[in-house]
């Protein structure tokens, strides 16, 4: 996060001001149920910013900001808050393929470079054809 706000120019007093707002957190995970409780020690965060944060959504923004440059000629990737779209156009099915599969390993690729992990759960995909489409056969 750090070297991404330093790379959008911000420097000096304000990035100075992030970086003791995300250094030196330290968090833990506690666990309850009916029978038992139980939790982890406490551990420094050394990745992410604050969950439930006011500037949470801000540094997410600059954070996810350049995932759309990994985007080639038949795609395009589209960052609205915190849902992200990629679309992939090609009318010939097999290349359509071909992008589809570029495109998930770059994403991919762009993820474990920045240390996130996309969320299948959450990822879904739509095919849309035209009514005169051959692909409709």
């Amino acid at each position: 996060m750090l070297a991404k706000l330093e790379f959008y120019g911000i420097t000096g007093v304000t990035y100075s001001l992030i970086r003791s707002y995300l250094q030196g957190r330290y968090q833990k995970v506690v666990l309850n149920n009916y029978s038992s409780h139980s939790s982890s020690k406490w551990d420094e965060v050394t990745h992410g910013v604050p969950q439930g944060s006011i500037l949470g959504p801000l540094l997410f923004l600059l954070y996810v900001n350049d995932l759309p440059q990994v985007s080639n000629g038949n795609s395009k990737i589209v960052l609205f808050a915190d849902d992200t779209s990629v679309i992939i156009t090609n009318p010939d099915p097999h290349k359509l393929g071909d992008d589809f599969n570029k495109m998930t390993q770059d994403i991919n690729d762009w993820f474990d470079t920045n240390l996130l992990s996309l969320n299948l759960d959450k990822t879904h995909f739509m095919r849309f054809v035209t009514k005169n489409s051959s692909l409709n056969d």
